[in-house]
């Protein structure tokens, strides 16, 4: 049991790594604002996803993709666990769209992670990594789960 110590930290290190930062995106200016039109709901695993209906506002980009984002709360995550149905729970997330620029390209959700409180048993390069982490846009499920947003998705009047 001595690699309990790696696993740990390659847990916390990979969604910090991986996260797509706002500080690394550029603010569009005059950004529409998308509507999506009805609920959007994907599965994987044990989990199901309800993106709901709503305004996303186009504020961030980079390169290939628009960021947009939603209001509080706009996903929620539903998870059932298959052996224990009893221990079901339902969480809410604040989230965003992910709209590439190219029309063939797969629109996708995010959650934007909050802040964490901090835990003074996990030490400093944990706490610091977990701190790294807030604010970071995360995308919980894989591009062959996700409905078709863009079917849903409303773009601004010109």
């Amino acid at each position: 049991m001595k690699l309990r110590p790696f696993f740990l930290l390659s847990a916390l290190l990979a969604p910090a790594a991986f996260a797509k930062h706002p500080r690394n995106l550029e603010p569009v200016e005059a950004g529409g604002a998308y509507v999506l039109q009805e609920d959007v709901v994907s599965q994987e695993k044990a989990a199901t996803f309800t993106l709901k209906a709503g305004t996303y506002t186009a504020e961030l980009e980079d390169a290939k993709a628009l960021y947009l984002l939603g209001d509080e709360h706009c996903l929620e995550m539903r998870v059932v666990p298959p052996k224990q149905p009893e221990h079901a729970y339902t969480m809410p997330f604040n989230c965003g769209i992910y709209l590439p620029k190219d029309p063939a390209g797969k629109a996708l959700f995010f959650t934007i992670r909050g802040e964490i409180p901090y835990n003074p048993d996990a030490g400093f390069l944990i706490n610091a990594i977990i701190k790294y982490g807030e604010g970071g846009y995360q995308f919980p499920i894989s591009k062959k789960h996700v409905a078709d947003i863009r079917l849903k998705l409303r773009a601004p009047e010109p």
